[in-house]
């Protein structure tokens, strides 16, 4: 590998953590802070021989372990559907790669109309029950883990980091009924400096809209719904970071 730039480099090292091989074309697109094109990618490559093939046998495995999950993944769509307060769900973490093992559970986001995030999470929860993670389970295969909800109107993931820019990239919209992904991408533009081309590539033509507003009494219930949310969850908090508008849970695995 030593005759690759350090970008490239740095990309495939990113990747072998999670045990998950790259093509050519996918080594282009999540390369590292920098654009080479594919025609240059072929070139570092050639002069290499080939990319390591170490772990291709655990990634087509981990793509059959995915299919399952997917499936429990749409069905839950469906009875989120059932929620007007929902903008939109993305599958996030390994599903959205396809790269699960068999005992791992299915993170999704839910990114909710403005100043709806606390009820709606109460009454997904109430919903989701019997299908969820809960905390306290060591492990949940196949169980929902909501583990990121954010408002519309506060879209921005912090802090900027590569670990955030892939989470953001890779997740995969399971519905988007307020075409917010645009905006969702557009608020967290800070990750083409960690990944310009798949930041390029992702915005690509997507139609942009703005969701600025506001119900005083839709703001005011949410904190109704946040605050015995927020006090039953403080004891038992280690690196979970919560607001008003966002919720982030078990923030890196």
């Amino acid at each position: 590998m030593a005759s690759l730039p350090p970008s490239l480099r740095d990309t495939l090292a990113y990747f072998a953590k999670y045990n998950y091989p790259l093509t050519a074309e996918e080594l282009w697109f999540w390369q590292h802070g920098t654009t080479f094109s594919k025609l240059e990618i072929r070139n570092f490559l050639g002069k290499l021989g080939q990319l390591e093939i170490r772990n291709w046998q655990l990634r087509r495995q981990r793509e059959q372990f995915s299919k399952k999950k997917w499936l429990i993944a749409r069905q839950v769509r469906e009875s989120l559907k059932r929620f007007p307060s929902i903008a939109a769900v993305y599958v996030t973490g390994a599903l959205a790669m396809n790269n699960c093992p068999e005992n791992d559970d299915i993170d999704i986001m839910i990114i909710t109309s403005p100043n709806t995030l606390w009820p709606t999470r109460f009454f997904v929860n109430l919903l989701l029950n019997s299908l969820r993670r809960h905390p306290g389970d060591a492990t949940a295969p196949d169980k929902i883990c909501p583990n990121l909800w954010l408002d519309s109107n506060h879209l921005q993931i912090t802090p900027h980091d590569i670990y955030r820019a892939h989470e953001i990239l890779q997740a995969k919209i399971l519905w988007d009924r307020a075409h917010i992904h645009s905006q969702f991408l557009l608020a967290n533009s800070w990750v083409k400096k960690f990944l310009p081309v798949a930041y390029s590539q992702s915005l690509g033509q997507l139609e942009i809209r703005s969701i600025r507003s506001i119900n005083p009494i839709l703001y005011i219930l949410n904190i109704l719904f946040f605050l015995p949310q927020y006090l039953y969850m403080l004891p038992k908090m280690t690196s979970e970071r919560v607001s008003l508008h966002s919720a982030f849970f078990h923030p890196q695995k």
